[in-house]
């Protein structure tokens, strides 16, 4: 099954990032700082399946030499907090072929970046064996427009937009359901929230679909706490200041606004401090409330069928008293009845039998919908399951009920605590 993924980040000084050395790294290529002479070398790097420069129309044909591409974005970003680039990660479906993979990422890539006149570093990355689905695409793309003679002396600030990111992640989901239908694979993405995309199926009577995303959403799991967790270790949860969003106009009052900008987020009252297990609870929690809703839906279904089982026996009981109203002989005591008394009768026992007929039909109907509904429920529920399991294996459990307790800092022997 597909998934979406379409995050953004900011490359710069401020938290001790080299453009040149994200780069080198998502290329596997050798880079050199020609300010510092430091070299970083990553060719011995497996995973990288295709890399490449895209230049905008008129831009300088030396800006698609990854070296001096970004070795010319750090000299011009003399600040020593400045914004070096702008990165996005990228889910490619594994369902395409690798062809079809670096074609989508390229016209992605193409429309939403290069097109705006953005220098963009393209490198996509097979999956590691831990996942064999996970292709993904990493793009570095500069802050300012390319020009004849290299980058505009200005940034351009419309990037920098809520609405423009929302708007490439619609576009994103538009453009590998297109790929995906066009592959004749079933697999669909949804940049949408969980609530949103729940609403949406609601309002068009999926109710597979809506029963499918009552779950709430995991919290995602940096590459550094994964490796932590298969090493047997555990990396803590750490209480982390981020940037306020900027006003709707796009510009801050004052230049001098400091610590006003940025907020303090407590991750240790988020995730209980171990994000694994946290994820683990919530795929937990999610395959309970699945298993309650087919174990409420067969209950509905098995009172139908109830209900379908007493209707046909009074089909049958209304049947067989016409019968013997229309065909028995004179010794019945329908025959010692008034003509009258009979055909009042007839069209009583007549009326019943439609009414009956309906309820059947109806009856009918909507046992094959509860039907259809709960096979699909019963799919649903396998991929909880499944996805509870995944994430209880990932999360950092020993034996006994005892959990890794996450140390304070790397080099701390882990210690444990029993839950009661």
């Amino acid at each position: 099954m597909a998934s979406f993924h379409f995050s953004a980040q900011i490359i710069g000084r401020s938290k001790g990032r080299s453009a040149l050395a994200a780069a080198a790294y998502r290329s596997a290529s050798l880079l050199r700082d020609e300010g510092t002479g430091q070299e970083y070398d990553y060719r011995r790097r497996h995973g990288v399946v295709h890399s490449e420069v895209l230049l905008p129309d008129g831009a300088a044909p030396w800006l698609a030499d990854r070296q001096k591409l970004w070795n010319y974005v750090q000299k011009i970003e003399r600040r020593r907090d400045a914004q070096l680039c702008r990165e996005f990660n990228l889910a490619l479906p594994h369902e395409l072929t690798d062809a079809e993979r670096r074609e989508l990422a390229q016209t992605f890539v193409r429309s939403a970046f290069v097109a705006r006149g953005m220098v963009a570093d393209l490198a996509i990355h097979a999956p590691t064996d831990n996942d064999l689905r996970n292709h993904h695409a990493h793009v570095m793309v500069t802050l300012r427009k390319a020009t004849g003679q290299g980058l505009y002396r200005v940034k351009t600030r419309e990037w920098n937009s809520d609405a423009l990111l929302r708007e490439w992640r619609g576009a994103w989901a538009a453009l590998q359901n297109r790929y995906l239908e066009r592959g004749l694979h079933p697999a669909r993405v949804d940049h949408r929230t969980l609530a949103e995309q729940r609403a949406d199926a609601s309002r068009r009577g999926d109710h597979v679909a809506a029963a499918a995303l009552e779950r709430q959403p995991e919290i995602h799991v940096g590459p550094r706490a994964q490796n932590a967790a298969r090493r047997g270790a555990a990396v803590p949860s750490q209480a982390r200041q981020q940037n306020l969003r900027r006003p709707k106009d796009g510009t801050w009052r004052s230049s001098r606004a400091g610590e006003k900008r940025k907020r303090t987020v407590d991750y240790r009252r988020i995730d209980r401090g171990n994000r694994a297990a946290f994820n683990a609870q919530r795929g937990a929690h999610a395959a309970s409330k699945m298993t309650r809703m087919v174990e409420t839906t067969q209950r509905r279904n098995a009172r139908l069928r109830r209900i379908e089982a007493r209707t046909n026996q009074e089909i049958y009981a209304i049947k067989q008293a016409l019968w013997e109203l229309r065909e028995a002989s004179s010794r019945s005591a329908w025959q010692r009845l008034a003509p009258a008394h009979r055909q009042a009768r007839e069209a009583y026992l007549a009326r019943r039998f439609s009414h009956f007929q309906r309820r059947s039909q109806l009856l009918r109907l909507l046992l094959g919908r509860a039907d259809r509904i709960l096979a699909g429920l019963f799919q649903v529920h396998t991929h909880a399951l499944r996805r509870s399991r995944i994430l209880n294996e990932r999360s950092l459990t020993l034996r006994g009920g005892a959990t890794l307790r996450p140390a304070q800092r790397p080099g701390l022997k882990l210690r444990l605590w029993h839950e009661d």
